[in-house]
């Protein structure tokens, strides 16, 4: 380990000793830890190295870049950003909706979309921005179905049904939610993700919209049912002040996370009083980390103040960028000043060597479950009771086109007339045909005309194949057949 003088650090304060001995142990926190796996199973998600990007490999529309994320379990974990920064993305890889181009995701100890893992499943549940309702079903009906999709008994789904629709003041549980106002349904889209109480629950913006006093209501829900350790919810929000009661914050901005950490430590070490000029300054020193910037953006750069803050990892290239990793947010950021790296303090804990299992072709297959093909068929039968006009045009369509087909088409052809000239028989054997049986092929003619009349076609007799080819061209005959 180099001193400070030798990495070019100048000292801070005290003695030089204590120098050398603070950074050696920031060093040792970003230093590649043997293995993290263990650890990362631990948290309730961890992202690592995470890449994402749209279009064509020559020029890619990057959602995510390399960004690291963790949450500990029993937090209230508030993902915060503008539109498009890449956060409903992020939340989609997270539950198993789209795949990372590279990287890592860990949820509740697995890899989603692994057998075993639960992710999907009744372990981790997700709001989507968009609403995922059946709008012919009622509240009630609504509850019945995600409860019986995550294996809810009836009695246990009517006990929360009643809890939840007190909490988000839901209307009556017969209403239909068709029926429901756009803050309504985005509350019951709410009330169907809390039903079966997850271990993970991702709420993406679920409070736009929503009145201020329901919306403290679900964040006091939020923060009794995290308190005991065992649950863990990930919010998205445009709000930015209503994440104060959150645990832990991060900020994104461009596909990476510029920080991960309390807001009351964001706010005390930024000196500021809110939380967007927290996000407004790492904005600008992530800004100040780009070759090419606009003269607009520079005079904002000049005009905001930003904090001094210690760099301590200015000497780390990079290639051990990827290495550095600290189980509580290992993001870092470039800047004119070198690399910000927001980190808490580190864990002390021995970690063994765990090995990731290797994903089998198995996986690739989802258990039957016969809850899942239960709740199916009732939600298939409700909504064909509710909906009989498009049920009867469904099943009526295809027996219209068959009688159509058949009246049009008609049946297999009968009585065809069939010309024939057989100058295997002399004159006056063509009405007298011999039928010869047995491996005796004289006259084997006859047999064959018997085949064919016997599949109900007129057959006539003419003397010569011209006599047969004239039938057919006056229209007397369909076809005309001849025997040498």
């Amino acid at each position: 380990m180099m001193d400070a003088e030798n990495e070019g650090i100048p000292p801070a304060s005290g003695s030089r000793q204590d120098d050398q001995n603070g950074w050696a142990a920031r060093r040792r926190q970003f230093m590649s830890q043997p293995s993290t796996v263990a650890t990362r199973r631990l948290q309730a998600v961890c992202v690592r190295r995470a890449c994402k990007n749209y279009g064509p490999k020559k020029n890619p529309n990057v959602i995510l870049d390399s960004l690291n994320m963790t949450v500990p379990k029993g937090v209230i974990y508030g993902l915060l950003g503008a539109s498009g920064c890449g956060k409903t993305t992020l939340l989609s890889c997270i539950v198993g909706r789209r795949r990372l181009n590279s990287g890592e995701i860990w949820v509740v100890g697995g890899h989603p979309g692994s057998r075993g893992s639960g992710v999907p499943g009744p372990r981790v549940a997700y709001m989507p921005q968009e609403l995922a309702l059946y709008g012919e079903f009622t509240l009630r009906e609504t509850f019945t179905f995600f409860g019986w999709v995550n294996g809810m008994t009836t009695k246990a789904i009517d006990e929360r049904m009643d809890f939840l629709i007190k909490l988000l003041q839901l209307p009556h549980h017969s209403s239909f939610v068709k029926n429901l106002s756009g803050g309504q349904q985005r509350r019951m889209s709410l009330a169907a993700t809390l039903l079966h109480d997850p271990e993970l629950l991702i709420l993406d913006e679920p409070t736009v919209g929503v009145d201020p006093v329901i919306r403290q209501n679900i964040w006091d829900h939020l923060v009794e049912i995290t308190r005991p350790g065992q649950k863990t919810v990930i919010i998205t929000t445009h709000y930015i002040q209503e994440t104060r009661q959150a645990h832990l914050i991060g900020l994104m901005r461009g596909g990476k996370l510029l920080a991960e950490e309390s807001p009351d430590n964001l706010l005390q070490q930024f000196n500021c009083v809110s939380l967007e000029d927290v996000f407004l300054k790492l904005a600008v020193i992530q800004n100040m980390g780009k070759r090419r910037r606009s003269s607009i953006a520079q005079e904002v750069v000049q005009q905001i103040p930003v904090p001094a803050i210690s760099n301590p990892a200015l000497d780390i290239s990079d290639e051990d960028k990827c290495e550095i990793s600290g189980e509580f947010g290992d993001n870092i950021s470039m800047s004119s000043r070198g690399r910000d790296v927001v980190t808490p303090d580190p864990i002390n804990i021995r970690i063994p060597e765990v090995e990731v299992p290797p994903r089998s072709f198995t996986d690739n297959f989802k258990v039957f479950k016969a809850h899942h093909m239960k709740t199916l068929m009732w939600k298939n039968f409700l909504w064909m009771w509710r909906n009989v006009g498009i049920m009867a045009f469904i099943i009526g369509l295809p027996l219209v086109q068959i009688i159509l087909f058949c009246y049009a088409v008609g049946k297999d052809p009968k009585d065809l007339k069939l010309a024939i000239s057989n100058n295997e028989l002399s004159a006056s054997m063509e009405t007298d045909c011999p039928i010869i049986t047995g491996c005796n092929v004289t006259f084997l003619s006859c047999r064959y005309l018997q085949y064919l009349d016997d599949r109900n076609l007129d057959i006539k007799i003419y003397g010569s194949d011209s006599e047969a080819k004239d039938s057919v061209r006056r229209g007397k005959a369909w076809g005309a057949l001849s025997f040498p």
